[in-house]
């Protein structure tokens, strides 16, 4: 009976300690897994704004210089435009999940300024390249704050 007894405690705690391995290997599974979503999205929403003040940037250089540009290179930028806009607009949409409440706000921001009347083609150009570089400058900062891997003991 002892031997029994002696026999059954160690299954308890082997059967303790494989639960015990398993759950901590399951919830540094997900927790990786969430990481690298939030990864991911943070990248592509800071390289369509990056695109986006590039667009914004040479467009208003062009405004301000009084030139025009090459219909080559017109199509290029307004490229730029349709990919990284639209993605932005999703992000802004569906990233409430992903990402902080910062750049939720800033990439709203973004987006509703779409709807705001400008007087003149300059206006435009300018109101909308600083919107993109504040939401820009939110982003970059916020996915440093979000994306940092922290240390803990289990």
């Amino acid at each position: 009976m002892d031997t029994f007894l002696e026999l059954l405690k160690l299954g308890i705690v082997g059967l303790i300690a494989g639960l015990f391995s398993a759950y901590i290997a399951t919830r540094e599974h997900r927790n990786k897994k969430w990481w690298e979503l939030r990864v991911v999205a943070y990248q592509s929403v800071i390289e369509a704004l990056l695109d986006l003040t590039h667009y914004y940037n040479r467009k208003y250089k062009a405004e301000m210089e009084n030139r025009e540009l090459s219909k080559e290179y017109e199509a290029e930028l307004d490229k730029f435009w349709d990919e990284s806009y639209h993605k932005i607009r999703k992000a802004s949409d569906s990233g409430v999940f992903l990402f902080s409440n910062e750049v939720n706000q800033a990439l709203k921001e973004f987006v509703d300024l779409k709807n705001i009347d400008h007087h003149t083609y300059f206006e435009y150009l300018d109101s909308n390249l600083s919107v993109a570089e504040k939401c820009l400058k939110t982003v970059v900062s916020s996915a440093n704050k979000d994306l940092r891997v922290k240390d803990t003991w289990l």
